[in-house]
């Protein structure tokens, strides 16, 4: 039979590593149920805190794992976009040295 001293804590010990209680370990008082309810809340909420914090590194290390795969996506559509900007200046410039020749056309019938 197993006494409640074997799971008490050691500094040392891995709280999750011990073995269930049993009905020698449950307690008999009220305090003593409501110090064990507390534990167990703290441990609960410890344990809580633990996972939440684990899945969103997995959550994180996915997307960039995902970001990583997109990788040659992003870059096909980087230099696409770097083409329309050199189209775009080229069509700026068409318009803008046509629209100064006109102007310049219109100048002399003006006067």
């Amino acid at each position: 039979m197993m006494t409640s001293t074997e799971h008490t804590p050691s500094p040392d010990t891995d709280e999750s590593a011990l073995p269930p209680l049993s009905e020698a370990d449950l307690p008999r008082s009220e305090e003593e149920i409501d110090a064990a309810l507390v534990r167990l809340i703290a441990e609960t909420e410890a344990t809580v805190t633990r996972l939440q914090t684990e899945l969103a590194e997995r959550r994180a290390q996915q997307a960039q794992h995902e970001e990583i795969e997109r990788l040659e996506h992003h870059l096909a559509e980087a230099t696409v976009n770097w083409t329309k900007v050199r189209e775009f200046f080229e069509e700026a410039l068409r318009e803008l040295t046509g629209s100064r020749a006109r102007e310049e056309n219109a100048d002399p019938e003006a006067e």
